[in-house]
């Protein structure tokens, strides 16, 4: 099968949400955490230079240094991904995907790829879009408007067949 599309935005970011949901555990609850302990240090600080009788301008520093770092831990990948797709000129031209048993060929203007499917060490699926994983970071999306309802269909039974099992979360869990 052939299919012809491009990465929007919203495809760029819904990947974002499908990769954190799928992080271990920890790496979720730490993302989750860090903006909440980041800003009760922030509160704290602020308490502390308005109430603080003697107040150490070094330790002031320091807190509200580290309150708003890990404030920003907590929105730094989101705002890494939204950067990332609008630096990265490909998404801005058409991707063409030639999908078959051998593997995927994408083609663009400035590029030309084969990729075999024992190159993938596994693939997640959501509401509007299908993830290829080479490596845990490096990985390419199909969004599933590219594709007609046979088609998506034959393209996961492709990818259930050729690249390893694993966990799809539902809409409520991203």
């Amino acid at each position: 099968m052939k299919i012809v599309y491009r990465i929007t935005e919203q495809d760029y970011m819904e990947a974002h949400d499908l990769l954190a949901a799928n992080e271990p555990w920890y790496r979720r609850s730490s993302r989750r955490l860090l903006p909440w302990l980041g800003g009760l240090l922030l509160v704290t600080q602020l308490v502390y230079l308005v109430t603080g009788t003697d107040r150490n301008p070094t330790l002031l520093a320091f807190g509200f240094s580290v309150g708003a770092y890990l404030l920003y831990c907590g929105f730094a990948l989101r705002r890494y991904f939204r950067l990332s797709y609008r630096k990265d000129k490909r998404f801005q031209q058409d991707l063409t995907a030639d999908v078959s048993e051998d593997g995927i060929h994408v083609a663009t203007l400035t590029a030309d790829s084969q990729m075999k499917w024992g190159g993938f060490i596994r693939f997640l699926e959501f509401d509007k879009i299908f993830m290829l994983f080479h490596a845990q970071w490096i990985f390419n999306i199909f969004p599933k408007r590219a594709f007609t309802p046979t088609e998506a269909d034959e393209f996961r039974e492709l990818l259930c067949r050729n690249i390893p099992a694993t966990t799809r979360p539902s809409s409520s869990e991203v």
